[in-house]
C-alpha cells in the first residue's frame, strides 16, 4: 500500500539528503546547469577528469599556457546521477552500480578518439591505478535500473528483500519514477506493463532496464505491490548506464603542467567509460571513428560490444588487461571433429 501523506514527506526529504551528500549518502549527482566547457587549464577544479579536444587544429601544449584564453578546448566528464556514492572507484558488485542522466544532460558527455586527450587533476597525488569502468548503454527509459526477473519470467525491484530500502539503488531520484520510493511493507516491486507492452526477457536489458522506449513520450506503467496495482505516468527521458566491464591501467603521462595525461588503452572498443569514479566519457574507437555521427546517440556503433570474454561456465578466457587469453586465441578457428553423419556406416 501507499504511504500517508507524512512519510511522504519524509520520502522527499531522504532524497534530498541523498542528493546533496548529507544523511544517506547513497546517490551522488552532477548540477545539469553546471559548467563543462573551459578555455583556459587554470579555469579546471581540482580531483576532476577532463576531455581536450583536438577539432583538429590544437595545440595541447600551447593550450595548457598560462596565458591560453578564447574557445573552449577543455570539456569536464560529468557523472550524472549515481547509486554507488562513495564507492567510484571500488569493484563492489553488492550494490548496482547504475548511472542515469536525467533529460538532456547526457549532452555535456564528452566524445574521446585518438586525437584527443584525457587529463586529471589532483593537488595531493597521483593515481596508484587508473580504473576504468565500463557502462552499458540502455538507451533512454524510466529511471528505473537493476530489475530481476523471478522464476516465472515477472520482472521486480527489490525493495526490501535484500536488506532496507534497496530500492534506493534502483530508482533515479531525480526522475519521475522518484514516486515509487513511496511504498511500505514490501519485499519486491513488480513491474508488469510499460504502455501497452508487457515487460519480458524481450524489452529488458541484460542491466535490468526496459529498452525501447521513446525518450519524449510518458508511460502509464503498471506496478504490483503484493497483488494490489498503481499505476504511474513516468516520463521515458532518463538515459540510463549500467556497469559492465572493469580495467585498471597504469599508464600516464606527465605535462609539466597542473594536470597529467591518461592513455587510453589499445584494446578498447566504443563505449562509456567512468574514468577514476570521477566523470564519464563516450570512447569512439579508430575503427568507429568513420560512422560515427558525431551526436549523443548512434545506432551504427555497438556500445556494449563486450571486451572480455568467458566461456560457457562463466570462467574468463580473455582479459587484455590482466594478461589473460590472446586476441588469436579468441579469434583461432577450431576443428571441431566429423559429423555423426560423415561417420561410416
Amino acid at each position: 500500500m501507499r504511504k500517508g501523506m507524512r512519510r511522504s514527506i519524509a520520502a522527499i526529504l531522504m532524497v534530498s539528503l541523498a542528493i546533496t551528500g548529507c544523511g544517506l549518502g547513497t546517490l551522488k549527482t552532477d548540477s545539469v546547469s553546471e559548467d563543462t566547457g573551459f578555455s583556459n587549464i587554470y579555469e579546471l577544479n581540482d580531483e576532476q577528469v577532463y576531455v581536450w579536444k583536438d577539432k583538429g587544429y590544437g595545440d595541447i601544449k600551447k593550450d595548457l599556457a598560462k596565458d591560453k584564453a578564447g574557445r573552449e578546448v577543455f570539456f569536464k566528464a560529468p557523472l550524472g546521477t549515481i547509486s554507488f556514492s562513495g564507492k567510484e572507484e571500488e569493484n563492489d558488485l553488492e550494490i548496482p552500480r547504475i548511472i542515469w542522466f536525467e533529460e538532456e544532460a547526457d549532452k555535456a558527455i564528452p566524445t574521446v578518439t585518438d586525437k584527443d586527450v584525457i587529463l586529471y587533476l589532483s593537488k595531493d597525488q597521483i593515481p596508484r591505478e587508473i580504473i576504468f569502468e565500463r557502462f552499458a548503454d540502455n538507451g533512454y527509459s524510466i529511471g528505473v535500473a537493476g530489475m530481476e526477473a523471478d522464476k516465472g519470467g515477472h520482472y521486480f525491484v527489490p525493495y526490501t528483500e535484500l536488506g532496507e530500502d534497496t530500492y534506493r539503488y534502483h530508482i533515479d531520484p531525480k526522475s519521475d519514477a522518484a514516486a515509487l520510493m513511496d511504498f511500505e511493507g514490501i519485499d519486491r516491486l513488480y513491474l508488469d506493463k510499460v504502455g501497452d507492452q508487457k515487460v519480458s526477457d524481450e524489452n529488458v536489458s541484460d542491466g535490468g532496464v526496459v529498452i525501447g522506449l521513446n525518450r519524449r513520450r510518458l508511460y502509464e506503467c503498471q506496478f504490483y505491490s503484493g497483488t494490489y496495482y498503481q499505476d504511474f505516468q513516468l516520463g521515458a527521458g532518463i538515459r540510463t548506464f549500467t556497469s559492465m566491464e572493469r580495467f585498471v591501467s597504469y599508464d600516464y603521462e606527465f605535462l609539466h603542467a597542473n594536470c597529467i595525461r591518461l592513455q587510453i588503452p589499445e584494446y578498447f572498443k566504443s563505449g562509456y567509460y567512468l574514468v577514476l569514479g570521477k566523470g564519464v566519457i563516450r570512447y569512439v574507437s579508430p575503427e568507429d571513428e568513420a560512422i560515427y555521427s558525431g551526436k549523443e546517440t548512434d545506432d551504427a556503433i555497438n556500445w556494449n560490444d563486450p571486451i572480455i570474454q568467458y566461456d560457457e561456465a562463466g570462467i574468463c578466457i580473455y582479459d587484455p588487461s590482466n594478461g589473460i587469453g590472446t586476441e588469436e586465441e579468441m579469434t583461432e578457428e577450431y576443428d571441431e571433429g566429423i559429423s555423426d553423419e560423415e561417420i561410416p556406416k
